[in-house]
């Protein structure tokens, strides 16, 4: 799928639903170079806070255009400083440095250069939420190549009502999953699962996992109801992409579906050849396919279940 467009493209539908008067903030954590989701909520009319620590001219005209609040930082569980290893995969020409994209806070994360450090001013979430006078926080979306458990298990902290409406987050990267390298290293898919259960402690549900690999389609699953493995949440072929994580609210799932639609790639058809995400008989009790298999079981049917 076309991660990034997708994304926005449920964000932009979602948002304004969630929180129809736009009373909280939204805060884009890791912009990089090229996404701008800040620019996004912007436009959506929300409060918009850009967090990044090494900000390119173009982002920081777009937050003095539209009145973002540009904060260059980076978020962690230090209120100091930060050594930043920068990124060494892409573009590093001024003009477009996309290799800034892939810098972390971790020194062996698979973008990023080990011996190019440099020093960040870095603040905690809870910092954060003080400077910006945040009373309530609509969205969240995290970037920031394999550090964003530091970040999200800092919401353990947070009083209810500073919890993001939605949380969106980035994982994997690099590779395929099934090679356990790069950003699905076990380091790094363990932190990913770290960011499920801890939003799952926190009172997420309703969830959805957009993978950049071809052939693939969104997954929709209820947190709560969900085990915490990568077999139940993430394609067998999965490279990378978002999750975005809903707090006290649904949303149609046909909806969402016709939201993706567009931003498919590849045979789709092909993608029923690959191993998806499997589901659990809770998560088939929610979508009523537990009942009908049962009835169709009992009335001597054959059934085969293709997902």
């Amino acid at each position: 799928m076309r991660v990034e467009e997708c994304c926005q493209a449920l964000l932009t539908k979602i948002l304004v639903k969630v929180d129809k008067k736009k009373e909280g903030v939204c805060i884009d954590v890791g912009v990089g170079t090229f996404a701008f989701y800040c620019e996004l909520f912007a436009n959506l009319g929300f409060p918009s806070v850009a967090v990044e620590p090494l900000p390119i001219n173009p982002l920081i005209q777009r937050c003095q255009k539209s009145g973002i609040t540009l904060v260059k930082s980076c978020l962690s569980e230090v209120d100091g400083v930060q050594n930043l290893y920068v990124g060494n995969v892409g573009s590093q020409s001024n003009k477009n440095p996309t290799h800034l994209n892939f810098s972390s806070l971790s020194s062996n994360w698979w973008g990023a250069s080990s011996t190019k450090v440099k020093e960040v001013p870095s603040k905690t979430l809870k910092r954060l939420l003080e400077e910006i006078k945040a009373n309530k926080v609509t969205c969240i979306k995290i970037d920031i190549e394999g550090s964003e458990s530091i970040v999200i298990s800092q919401f353990k902290q947070l009083p209810k009502t500073l919890l993001p409406k939605v949380v969106m987050f980035e994982y994997g990267g690099g590779a395929e999953r099934g090679s356990g390298t790069k950003g699905w290293e076990p380091k790094f898919l363990a932190g990913t699962l770290e960011c499920l259960n801890v939003l799952k402690e926190c009172g997420y549900s309703l969830s959805i996992v957009i993978d950049g690999q071809e052939n693939t389609e969104e997954f929709i699953f209820d947190l709560q109801s969900n085990v915490i493995d990568p077999d139940k949440i993430f394609y067998s072929n999965a490279k990378w992409g978002n999750i975005i994580c809903f707090l006290n609210c649904q949303y149609p799932e046909s909806e969402i579906k016709q939201v993706c639609l567009p931003w498919y790639q590849g045979n789709l058809n092909q993608s029923k050849s690959q191993e998806k995400p499997k589901k659990t008989q809770n998560q088939l009790q929610l979508n009523g396919e537990l009942k009908v298999i049962e009835q169709l079981i009992e009335s001597g049917h054959l059934v085969f279940d293709i997902g």
